[in-house]
């Protein structure tokens, strides 16, 4: 009944159970296995998501064992030849490299890091070529071939800075550098890479974090600086245990076990190196173990044992031989001389189909640059008759503003005139009005003063005259008086007209007086 129900779920859902399965499984490898055998039965892989899904239960297998990984990935791939599948062929190529990778078969590691490399670009998938391109580049650096190394590096940098993502992979690149520069004994070069890499500490970066430490060890240690050296060792070290990467706790207690040998601390160095010796073979780490071989024959240089030395010096060159074949590096040197042709006529086609855009653009910018000089020439004309319109427009409006300050003037002094003119108008209605009055007055006036020029003239004839008569007549007796002798009679008569006389003469001077005032 168990066995029915599991197959129920099995063909509801076929990858959820390996999800949930896998969940328990990580620690126990020999529960990933069961896990791996029972996808291989039960799931179709028609889909590249359940390749995908199978790979990465092989890349947890592969923190414990390598050989068992690639022994899973290679039986996925002789499935898929058999059902003549193609989905997820690229990713089993890069994964197999992995795994051969952490067993230090570099050859067969290159070659399928090449074929991977050849799927992804052919299906344009850059992201995936650039982690290719990687390691292409870390492979060729553990084979030592830094020219090819640094080139592939580069390059895999340059292109993931254009995708302006996935930060974590291109710290793995800049450590890969950082190291790259460290065996080439450039350690500024290679320290400046290692301390961008730990100046970003975060969870997704824990790999990168863990190599940056054991290669900022290292060149510490070639330094002289034992205590830091042992200091960034251990710190990788932590990272590995935490993270159960067998491979990488391996290498790490390697150099801390170099560093042992260069403080002369023989027994520590002794003791590690053959406890690790035993973990590089259990998980197939023929790189490694090289290196630890390379140690002890350093040691056993040191102790002075000619018999281990010579044991162990045969054991690094076997190693050494099974790594680095001839036949193995002509058929990688091909691959590599395909994929430069691929990407040297990669490149023709885009200088080619630059050029055709490049002719296309100045064209277009030709034609444009034509239309902004008529444009430009239309423009420039139009500014001229504007400006001359403009120059024409001021000068009237200046002579408009001329006329109408004559005119405001003009119409000032009319206003003036015209206000005068009022004036005037109504000074002559005045006396218009009081013309026949003032004639009236002034008959009136003439009247009186006709009537008193009469009675002046009256008093003048009469009045005045009859004094003057009787002094005149007086004057005719004295002069007829034969004597000479006054009579006092005459005298008093004479005497009398003269005040008559003086009186009159008072009286129309009074009259007189009286009359000024009256004209006035």
């Amino acid at each position: 009944m168990h066995l029915s129900f599991v197959a129920i779920l099995i063909v509801l859902n076929a990858c959820n159970l390996p999800r949930i399965l896998a969940e328990n499984a990580i620690e126990n490898p020999d529960s990933l296995k069961n896990l791996l055998e029972l996808q291989l039965d039960s799931v179709s892989f028609t889909t590249e998501e359940e390749v995908l899904a199978y790979l990465e239960l092989t890349s947890k297998l592969n923190l414990s064992s390598p050989a068992d990984a690639l022994i899973f990935a290679k039986a996925l791939e002789n499935q898929l030849l058999f059902e003549q599948k193609k989905v997820g062929e690229a990713h089993i190529h890069s994964y197999k490299g992995n795994y051969y990778w952490s067993q230090g078969i570099y050859g067969a590691a290159l070659k399928d890091y090449f074929e991977a490399l050849k799927l992804f670009e052919e299906r344009k998938d850059e992201f995936e070529a650039i982690k290719q391109l990687n390691n292409i580049g870390e492979t060729y650096k553990k084979q030592k071939d830094y020219q090819k190394a640094s080139r592939f590096l580069n390059e895999a940098l340059i292109r993931m800075s254009h995708l302006r993502s996935e930060e974590q992979n291109t710290q793995l690149i800049m450590v890969n550098l950082g190291q790259l520069y460290m065996l080439e004994d450039q350690f500024d070069s290679a320290l400046y890479f290692l301390d961008k890499v730990l100046s970003r500490t975060t969870r997704n970066n824990r790999t990168a974090q863990g190599f940056a430490n054991l290669y900022k060890g290292m060149i510490k240690r070639d330094r002289g600086q034992f205590d830091s050296a042992s200091h960034y060792f251990h710190k990788s070290l932590d990272i590995w245990e935490a993270e159960k990467f067998k491979r990488s706790i391996v290498e790490t207690k390697a150099e801390l076990a170099q560093l042992a040998i260069m403080q002369q601390n023989y027994q520590l160095a002794t003791t590690t190196l053959q406890e690790i010796q035993l973990d590089a073979k259990q998980i197939n780490a023929l790189d490694i173990l090289m290196r630890i071989y390379q140690y002890q024959i350093a040691l056993f240089k040191l102790k002075g044992s000619k018999d281990s030395l010579i044991s162990y010096y045969e054991k690094f060159i076997s190693i050494k031989d099974s790594i680095f074949n001839e036949e193995t590096r002509s058929e990688i040197n091909k691959l590599s001389i395909q994929y430069e042709l691929s990407q040297r006529e990669n490149k023709y086609y885009k200088l080619a189909l630059e050029q055709n855009i490049l002719t296309n653009d100045i064209k277009t910018q030709s034609r444009f640059l034509i239309f902004l000089i008529l444009i430009s020439l239309i423009g420039f004309i139009f500014i001229i008759v504007l400006w001359r319109q403009r120059s024409n427009l001021l000068k009237v409006h200046q002579q408009l503003k001329t006329q109408k300050e004559e005119i405001e003037r003009k119409q000032n002094e009319i206003a003036r005139k015209s206000l005068e003119l009022a004036n005037l108008n109504k000074e002559l209605y005045a006396l218009n009005e009081n013309l026949e009055e003032k004639i009236v007055q002034r008959s009136e006036q003439l009247t009186r003063k006709n009537k008193q020029i009469a009675k002046y003239t009256y008093f003048n004839s009469h009045k005045l005259r009859a004094p003057v008569a009787s002094v005149l007549g007086l004057i005719n007796v004295l002069e007829l008086s034969k004597n000479g002798i006054l009579d006092p009679t005459i005298l008093n008569h004479l005497k009398s007209c003269a005040i008559e006389l003086d009186q009159i003469i008072h009286n129309l001077k009074n009259i007189l007086e009286a009359e000024i005032d009256e004209l006035d």
